[in-house]
């Protein structure tokens, strides 16, 4: 590559310190602008007590330097923080209960949050730099000016940079050790103490930084058998590798102040007992799982498919792009070129084994929490793609104006997030507002809206609403005053009326919405069949439910069964006083008059779901909980006999002849009446042109008028010329129990017509009879009877 001019480097120079400065200052705005999120104040407390006390007993899954590093600035707080030994759960260790009474409630909670935010950003800036450093040691200038712009835009990586938590430090942390590994693996003079021990100094601190950072044994011990410089014997290696691990076993131990003790499982002194304390919460953790969503699913252990959904949804185009570009390059340059793979190797393995062992370990990771779990591996990432550079000094010059409109987009599309970087989803998932569909926790919502939520519902002078979020942090802490919805802890169980919420203004972390952390995965689901009134950094949903039209009635399916007890109905409806009506929806169909829900079991046939044009999917339980799945539809306002056929019936004794029927019987128009129970309304009929041998579906309306006082059936038969029937399809799917004045049944009937159905006319024939006599309910004109059956139409049997 081109070596630089003078008048390039001083470019560069200026182009570094413009990206580093909008790093630091795009995420000191955010830092501002964001609340505090779920992790934060475990991470804070936990550093706290460890720099006052020397007591470790709080570290949990994470080592503490970082935490320390965070809680650094809090040692000079006014008012001070209180003492971590003076308040509840110190003794017991429980890290959550000193979180609530150190940083939780503590006041004015915004200036605690920002000064143990800044040593993030600062690891954030050490981060960058070392990503120019390595893409410019390998690739060029050139090289290291794209992967610190990739780096300084990326929205993951902004998205943890002004957060008090371990995921970018560890990231930093890795990089660093890795960098520096390089470096006095790679020096081409051979080993040498001046690079191996500073080497060993920071694999010491990325120990302390987080427990992921163990990998880099192994990583680091495959690397100097395979990728140092060929004429360096693996014995010129060992002097300096025994020391170096011996110098970063002692800076680990001095970030525990050379603590000596006892540890869980071990009966003798050893040294820093309390580095095992993380270890075991991890391993602890991780064998008991962690409530997750993936792509429309709840579970609880791990799911090998999330982190490569994660990467792929929420990995900037742009960055997968160039690494797709580079990795094929690269694989078609290794398989064109047989000599110097040893150079190729020792060039490009200590970028990506890291990563691909990070990532083959991601999938077996029983806790998918977040995104933010791969970062370690996204400066590694970054540094491998810019050795795109290469390419443009070949490229054709449209080519390069094509490559400046791409990294334009992208740094364009993260700063229109500005601040709401967490919830950045690329174009596969539908951005930021389609994400929730696919990842939720802190792939999305973590906490930090709380400031923008207060300032929407000020602006809009709503003064209480309903919230559900998980965290152990206190709204009020932002002026949010509020009624709670799981799973905050003093609220009840399960959402009242969960299928028809109370009238108000409801704000929902989309984490809840998908069910995760609550009692039921599905709880909120009558939300997520609406659209929200506005979305808050798109990942607290607020709704604003009016008040719903008087309703009379709830009418729901009993086959195969009734999916909830009556009291199950009162309870998710929020109403006593409602008609709780049954019928068979595989063979009818119940419009009550008035407004009302319908509950069915699910699948939803196509059959029921025609019957409910015009209603509304309210809520739906796709899961068999304590109940079999079922789906709430509202139904206001339907028009049940939209589709129906109303022609002209004849009336005739069931002895008539069908043409007789339709030449001497008497016209009537529906609707017709059948003794003082039930009137015709029309009828409907996938076909007129049928087959021998194949099915045929007939559904017949009918209006109560009186409920009977026994039992019925609705008849409907298929005729020949001679009056006998070809097809028999009586039945009724609504108990007469259960009828009321007004309603509108509709009556499924399915006849399969016999193989040996001669071609030819068959005529339909409709009525009802009282059971178990048979009785056939009369039809009546002017008090005078004029039949006991309705010919309705004809159908064609095809040749």
């Amino acid at each position: 590559m081109k070596p630089l001019t003078a008048k390039h480097q001083a470019h560069a120079g200026w182009s570094r310190l413009v990206l580093l400065w909008l790093l630091w200052g795009s995420t000191l705005y955010a830092i501002h602008a964001t609340s505090i999120t779920l992790d934060e104040p475990l991470h804070i407390t936990s550093g706290y007590a460890c720099l006052l006390t020397g007591d470790y007993r709080l570290v949990e899954e994470h080592p503490p330097l970082l935490k320390m590093l965070q809680a650094a600035p809090l040692l000079l707080a006014q008012p001070p923080l209180p003492d971590p030994r003076t308040v509840p759960g110190w003794n017991e260790g429980n890290l959550i209960e000193v979180a609530r009474h150190v940083v939780v409630a503590y006041r004015p909670l915004d200036a605690l949050v920002t000064a143990a935010r800044i040593p993030t950003l600062l690891v954030a800036i050490v981060l960058a730099a070392l990503v120019y450093r390595w893409a410019s040691d390998l690739f060029g200038p050139r090289a290291g000016l794209l992967a610190l712009f990739l780096c300084a835009f990326d929205p993951n990586l902004l998205a943890h940079a002004g957060v008090a938590a371990t995921d970018l430090g560890a990231a930093a942390a890795i990089l660093a050790a890795s960098y520096t590994f390089w470096r006095w693996l790679r020096q081409r003079s051979g080993p040498s103490w001046r690079r191996a021990l500073p080497a060993a100094v920071v694999l010491g601190m990325a120990l302390g930084v987080k427990s992921t950072a163990l990998l880099l044994v192994p990583v680091f011990g495959l690397l100097l058998l395979v990728a140092r410089p060929s004429g360096h014997p693996l014995r010129a290696y060992l002097g300096q590798t025994v020391a170096a691990i011996g110098v970063a076993f002692f800076t680990l131990w001095a970030i525990y102040r050379f603590e000596i003790g006892t540890a869980p499982g071990v009966s003798f002194p050893i040294p820093m007992p309390s580095h095992l304390l993380p270890l075991l919460k991890l391993q602890q953790h991780l064998r008991e799982g962690h409530a997750a969503f993936l792509w429309g699913r709840n579970y609880h252990h791990g799911d090998w498919r999330y982190f490569p959904v994660a990467f792929a949804l929420k990995t900037p185009p742009l960055t997968l792009g160039l690494l797709l570009w580079v990795g094929l390059r690269f694989t078609l340059h290794v398989l064109r070129q047989t000599a110097g793979i040893k150079r190729q190797i020792g060039r490009w393995l200590p970028l990506t084994l890291f990563p691909v062992v990070y990532f083959a370990t991601s999938l077996f990771s029983g806790i998918n929490i977040g995104y933010r779990h791969l970062l370690p591996m996204l400066p590694f990432l970054l540094i491998g793609t810019s050795q795109i550079v290469f390419w443009f000094q070949t490229a054709r010059p449209y080519w390069r104006w094509v490559s400046a409109a791409l990294l334009t987009g992208y740094a364009a599309v993260t700063l229109t997030l500005f601040p709401w970087y967490l919830a950045y989803f690329n174009f596969l998932a539908g951005g930021p507002d389609g994400g929730y569909r696919y990842l939720v926790d802190s792939n999305l919502d973590w906490g930090q809206t709380w400031k923008a939520l207060k300032r929407y519902l000020d602006a809009r002078g709503v003064q209480h609403f309903w919230f559900s979020h998980y965290t152990i942090n206190d709204p009020h802490a932002y002026g949010l005053d509020y009624d709670p919805l799981p799973p905050w802890p003093d609220a009840p169980p399960v959402l009242p009326r969960r299928f028809n919420p109370a009238p108000g203004v409801y704000a929902i972390s989309t984490t809840q919405l998908q069910g995760v952390v609550v009692a039921d995965p599905e709880m909120f689901d009558y939300f997520r069949q609406r659209e929200p009134t506005a979305r808050i950094g798109h990942a607290v949903f607020v709704y604003d439910l009016a008040p719903t039209p008087p309703v009379q009635w709830a009418a729901q399916c009993t086959s195969p069964v009734a999916p909830l007890s009556a009291e199950q109905l009162t309870e998710g409806l929020g109403h006593t006083d409602l008609r709780l009506a049954a019928f068979d929806c595989s063979q009818s169909w119940l419009y009550p008059a008035g407004n009302g829900w319908y509950v069915l079991p699910r699948p939803v046939s196509a059959w029921q779901r025609a019957q409910l044009q015009g209603a509304r999917l309210a809520y739906e339980q796709k899961q068999t909980g304590f109940t079999p799945p079922f789906a709430v539809y509202e139904a206001f306002g339907l028009t049940p006999l939209a589709g129906m056929t109303v022609a002209a019936v004849h009336a005739a004794p069931a002895e008539w002849l069908p043409a007789q029927a339709l030449t001497a019987g008497t016209v009537l128009t529906p609707p017709v009446a059948l003794g003082e129970t039930l009137a015709f309304l029309g009828y409907t009929t996938e076909t007129t042109l049928a087959q021998a041998g194949e099915a045929l579906v007939v559904a017949t309306y009918w209006r109560v008028l009186t409920p009977p006082g026994q039992p019925l059936s609705l008849m409907v038969h298929l005729l020949r010329a001679d009056g006998t029937p070809v097809a028999v399809g009586d039945g009724l799917g609504v108990p007469v129990e259960q009828w009321q004045p007004g309603d509108i049944i509709v009556q499924r009937h399915t006849f399969q017509l016999p193989p040996e159905t001669a071609p030819g006319p068959l005529w339909l024939s409709v009525g009802a009879y009282t059971l178990p006599d048979v009785q056939r309910l009369p039809v009546s004109v002017n008090g005078a009877v004029v039949g006991d059956r309705l010919v309705v139409t004809q159908l064609e049997v095809k040749r």
